[in-house]
């Protein structure tokens, strides 16, 4: 196996040269969960779904460097085995991508699951997966998958506030409080300094951001700035732009804060619709290098939020929460939902903005053109972790 091949990747064709997610300890005859039962009916009441399914499964797609695809070879029934214990799953750090990144592989550069996953019924179905998942891991069920993590020294779990009595499900435990004073602000006195929103690997976005998806330029793929921020018609100012992701990994701290100091002229938390078909999420991933030099127009579609902040001295800055592979919970604080510029509300460098539940997420800061072209910071001041 060579080492150009992602860490992750590797992880995926080992497990699943064994039978779909064997190693939850979770039994492969449990009753089928909500989501599946809903599945099975759609699958025998719609024939063209049901055929486009079997296409996605016929039709699987290589792995980059020839490396077979672990669905290559399996069944309907091997579907339902798999989300049935992806259902009930409790991640640990080391795997908390794995379920996510090993269901992308069905519709891996394949048409007909792309189809599977983005058309209805299908699309349907996958909001509702994710959504009764989501009440899964609110339950007091998931309880049990938080031990693991709270012994878990490399997170760090003394930074953050255990509720009274406890935390009381995984969501509960994976939307933790920091302690105060845990992540101090730079330069609260500097308009002209721009913190992180949250805990995350930054990444310029090599994309032109274009007013339309039809204007093309050699070599690049445009972003459509009106599309991502809800025809809003303040994305006109942003064109030209330059813009910058922030990606969370599944044991970073979930909250996102404003990167500036400021006026909310507009937001919104309910853009989009998506929250899979990532057409090829390995290469998203990149090594543990997520993001860098890809293609995030597919973002436009996917669920999300946007805030829109008037600055002093950087003229506007677009803040974009996007939910990732599984996560339909883009939580803003009552504060900064629905803003318009009729009643603009002041916000802090800082201020906590809203939270992601589990899943994959990342949050998109888009700045007018010129106004901040590149990271830097000071001698002594931290530029990275080693092994992230």
């Amino acid at each position: 196996m060579t080492k150009l091949l992602p860490l992750l990747l590797i992880f995926l064709t080992l497990s699943m040269s064994k039978p779909l997610s064997a190693d939850n300890g979770a039994s492969q005859n449990v009753q089928d969960s909500p989501p599946v039962i809903r599945l099975k009916a759609l699958l025998d009441s719609d024939d063209k779904f049901r055929d486009n399914l079997m296409l996605a499964l016929e039709q699987v797609a290589p792995l980059p460097q020839g490396q077979p695809n672990p669905w290559q070879g399996k069944s309907k029934q091997d579907l339902y085995d798999f989300l049935n214990e992806w259902f009930y799953f409790m991640p640990e750090k080391h795997n908390g991508l794995d379920r996510i990144i090993e269901f992308s592989l069905l519709y891996y550069k394949n048409s007909h699951g792309q189809d599977f996953i983005n058309q209805q019924p299908g699309r349907a179905w996958a909001l509702d997966f994710v959504a009764q998942r989501g009440k899964y891991l609110d339950s007091q069920a998931s309880l049990a998958g938080v031990d693991k993590w709270l012994q878990d020294s490399s997170i760090n779990n003394d930074e953050f506030v255990v509720p009274q009595g406890g935390y009381k499900s995984f969501n509960d435990y994976f939307v933790r409080q920091l302690k105060p004073g845990r992540r101090p602000v730079a330069g609260l006195d500097q308009d002209s300094v721009v913190v992180a929103p949250a805990d995350c690997i930054i990444n310029l976005i090599n994309n032109d951001i274009t007013a339309t998806s039809d204007i093309k330029l050699k070599g690049n793929t445009t972003l459509n700035i009106s599309r991502l921020l809800g025809g809003s018609g303040l994305a006109q100012d942003f064109i030209g732009g330059r813009a910058y992701a922030c990606f969370l990994m599944p044991e970073n701290y979930h909250h996102y804060h404003s990167p500036v100091a400021g006026t909310v002229l507009e937001s919104r938390d309910n853009v989009g619709n998506r929250l899979f078909g990532l057409e090829d999420l390995i290469d998203m991933v990149n090594e543990g290098n997520p993001g860098y030099n890809k293609d995030f127009s597919v973002f436009e579609d996917f669920k999300h939020g946007y805030l829109i902040i008037q600055t002093e001295s950087m003229g506007k800055v677009a803040m974009v929460p996007v939910g990732l592979q599984t996560v339909g919970s883009v939580v803003f604080r009552d504060k900064f939902k629905a803003i318009n510029t009729d009643q603009p509300v002041k916000i802090n460098k800082g201020e906590a903005v809203g939270h992601f539940a589990y899943g994959g997420s990342t949050v998109l800061l888009i700045f007018e053109k010129g106004k901040f072209n590149a990271l830097s910071v000071k001698q002594g001041q931290q530029i990275g972790i080693a092994g992230h």
